[in-house]
């Protein structure tokens, strides 16, 4: 029963990864045939953490004798690729070396470089369309192979219309906008070197319009056109331009069948899935009611879905694979303020709560609708940090090694899980009628891609001798990526305000005890800093970043190299900033390039702020000045700077004008990185120059009392604070030394103006 999988799920929290003779224990009587539905969300990056998780349940399933019989999966986002490619691998073929998968095969070459291709940026997108139709050729190849003749599956995939459809209401006297669609498809194998036959899964005699794709005469779906589908369910706004889409919107009321000619298909713009339901789960127990019936061999599906169904047969279990679902903390420092704060924090608040409660209101609905389901659900859960986590697990596109490290997290999780339930409600495998797990079953050239999992398991299980098995430049990344994983879990569980009750909130925390230092990786040194904690003023991603550079973390796919913090830092800014002024240079208009650079500088400083390398500077005052500066070399803190000084320039103009002079100057400018932010950045100034009286008659008499009127040297100290990378407010004490005759003078000289960096 579900309630057996949940208990046992409880327990996963709990216990390690099971010993040798566990793996090896007699399983339980079979029980009746039944079905597994998953539904993945969507998590940017960490599809690479679901990808592992699925491919070890599947193989796990496959060496048991095709235990765990996947007939439906629903995704978002992300989740829609790795929901395709779990009903693509459901009835096994899984190569036992993880990484020669399907699932590794469309999430490990995926990276930025490959993501942003500057001359296919678009007005309304600034990554390649082309990268995501890439991960889709592994899929078609695998169809084009042909899929088993015993696969009948059905895919759901949520997409999010850019422009709203109307739906009319009281006899059309009023609409209702709609922007949510989910598109349903059934695949059926049809063996070896046969094209699957792929199909709209749409209910007949039903009023309500619903989305197929378009079919040819014998009612089947191109590949592309599924392509186009999973393109347009993975469109992150501004990451991707909206995918113009095909379909038909068709009520099947008083029709023979449903039926979406490619010549009647109509086009629409559509970005991701995740954007209002980024958890189909609902979808998943609405198709499973309608279409499965169960049946001797287990629940099957109906040649067309009856929606008048109550609820999903008795033998369908329900899996929810979040990538949001873990066990420890949230970051310090990244959970929501108090409301009652500010009003800034209010409405920050409020917004939050606002996306976080559309992109969930389905879980609420299922709720009220299946509440059996709700209950019984399988919820896996992640009990340690992922590489791609920092900056919304968009940090995983910068590394395939970040992408291969939550890859074997997930198969991790999965094996944990799989171990502590003893996979209770599939029969074992007849041959040996004990579980076998995947890495004990694979061939003798299998068996070295198992090696990081093994090297994980051993360092947070405590199974085999961690430098045995750690051990290798091929695994040095791997290393280096778990220590930073452990030091992170130890910060956020130290980190959190209340430690007394912190096993039973957050079940990863349970061994962390105040004052004691993670576990240590073997073949990775400690860093040269002081301390692995976070500082108050980091992000994660700059705490990220300088664990792995303390670590001596290599990046090989940005060409980072070995770099320092600051380094690491400094180019993904540089690459993250190039890629927004790219997608500011594609808009129509100064405005919208205007607007777009502008967002994209305060979306960059918020993940790692670093005071631009040069910048350029107009001020009014008592004097009008123009100015830059640039930094020396490499380093950020100090800068040449130099400015022209228009003295006097306002109060030339009046009815008792002062003198009027030019003023060139040059000089150093100390700008303290460690406590600068996006908010305001200051800055400190040593200039000397040297002003022209424009009416020089020399400094004799009252001339050289007065500021300006004779030409003499100057030296100035000052102070500026830019605020939002863009107002400048300047104090400086200018000192004119006794020269040509005339007493030393001074002043304080304030100025207001804006600052442009580059």
């Amino acid at each position: 029963m579900p309630s057996t999988r949940v208990r046992a799920l409880g327990a996963a929290a709990l216990l390690a990864a099971a010993t040798p003779a566990v793996a090896t224990s007699p399983l339980a009587a079979p029980p009746p045939p039944v079905a597994t539905a998953f539904t993945v969300s969507g998590g940017a990056a960490l599809g690479a953490y679901e990808a592992g998780f699925l491919y070890y349940v599947l193989a796990a399933s496959q060496v048991n004798g095709g235990a765990l019989r996947v007939k439906l999966s629903t995704g978002a986002s992300a989740g829609s690729i790795n929901s395709l490619l779990t009903l693509v691998s459901a009835e096994g073929g899984l190569p036992l070396d993880p990484y020669r998968s399907l699932f590794a095969q469309v999430w490990m070459p995926v990276g930025y470089r490959q993501l942003f291709v500057p001359s296919q940026a678009t007005a309304l997108g600034a990554f390649s369309r082309e990268a995501l139709l890439r991960e889709a050729r592994p899929v078609e190849e695998a169809f084009r192979a042909g899929l088993p003749a015993t696969l009948d599956v059905v895919l759901g995939v949520a997409v999010t219309r850019v422009t709203p459809r109307e739906r009319p209401m009281a006899g059309g006297e009023s609409t209702v906008p709609r922007t949510e669609e989910k598109f349903v498809l059934r695949i059926q194998g049809r063996g070896p070197g046969r094209w699957p036959r792929v199909t709209n899964y749409a209910a007949p005699d039903q009023a309500e319009e619903q989305a197929l794709l378009p079919e040819d005469a014998n009612g089947e779906v191109a590949f592309e056109h599924v392509a186009s589908l999973l393109v347009a369910s993975a469109a992150f706004p501004v990451a991707f331009a909206p995918e113009r889409l095909a379909h038909c919107m068709v009520s099947t009321r008083g029709k023979e069948r449903p039926w979406c000619p490619a010549a009647a298909a109509e086009t629409a713009l559509f970005v991701d899935g995740g954007v209002f339901d980024n958890s189909p789960l609902r979808l998943a127990a609405r198709l499973a009611a309608a279409g499965l019936r169960d049946g001797p061999a287990g629940p099957a599906w109906r040649d067309a879905p009856a929606p008048a169904a109550a609820s999903p047969p008795r033998g369908v279990d329900f899996a929810f694979l979040s990538a949001d679902a873990r066990t420890y903390p949230l970051p310090s420092g990244s959970g929501p303020k108090r409301p009652d704060d500010s009003l800034p924090a209010l409405l920050g608040e409020e917004l939050a709560s606002f996306v976080e409660t559309a992109r969930s209101k389905e879980l609420d609905f299922l709720l009220s609708e299946y509440p059996h389901v709700a209950q019984g659900l399988l919820f896996p859960r992640r009990h340690f940090p992922a590489a791609s986590e920092p900056m919304e697990a968009f940090f995983g596109f910068f590394e395939e090694s970040f992408r291969r490290f939550d890859f074997t997290l997930g198969m991790y999780e999965a094996r944990r899980l799989t171990i502590a339930n003893r996979m209770d409600r599939v029969p074992p495998r007849p041959a040996a009628g004990r579980l076998v797990l995947p890495e004990d079953a694979a061939a003798a050239g299998e068996r070295p891609a198992w090696r990081p999992l093994a090297c994980m398991r051993a360092v947070l299980d405590g199974t085999g001798d961690a430098a045995t098995l750690c051990a290798g430049d091929d695994l040095a990344a791997e290393r280096i990526l778990l220590q930073v994983s452990l030091d992170r879990l130890w910060n956020d569980c130290l980190a959190q305000p209340e430690q007394e009750d912190l096993r039973k909130r957050f079940p990863s925390c349970g061994d962390v005890a105040a004052g004691t230092s993670p576990p240590r990786v073997p073949g990775v040194s400690p860093p040269p800093g002081p301390v692995t904690r976070a500082t108050g003023s980091e992000s994660d991603t700059a705490y990220v970043v300088r664990l792995l550079a303390g670590y001596g973390f290599d990046w090989k796919d940005m060409g980072y190299g070995r770099a320092d913090t600051a380094r690491a830092l400094i180019g993904i800014r540089r690459d993250l900033q190039t890629t927004m002024r790219t997608l500011a240079a594609r808009q129509p208009d100064v405005g919208s390039r205007g607007s777009v650079r502008a967002a994209g500088s305060f979306l960059v400083d918020s993940i790692a702020y670093f005071p631009p390398r040069s910048a350029t500077w107009v001020l009014f005052g008592r004097a009008a000045e123009i100015g830059g500066a640039t930094s020396i070399v490499d380093t950020l803190w100090l800068r040449i700077t130099g400015a022209m000084k228009l003295q006097n320039l306002l109060t030339a103009l009046s009815s008792n004008p002062e003198p009027l002079g030019i003023m060139p100057l040059a000089g150093l400018e100390y700008v303290p990185i460690e406590i600068g932010s996006p908010v305001v950045q200051p800055s400190f100034l040593a200039r000397a120059g040297y002003l022209f009286d424009l009416t020089d008659g020399g400094c004799a008499g009252e001339a050289g009392q007065v500021i300006g009127g004779c030409s003499r040297p100057e030296l100035e100290l000052g102070a500026a604070a830019v605020f939002a990378s863009l107002v400048r407010l300047q104090l400086a004490v200018e000192w004119y030394p006794p020269a040509r005759g005339a007493p030393g003078l001074w002043c304080v000289v304030p100025s207001l103006g804006f600052q442009f960096g580059f």
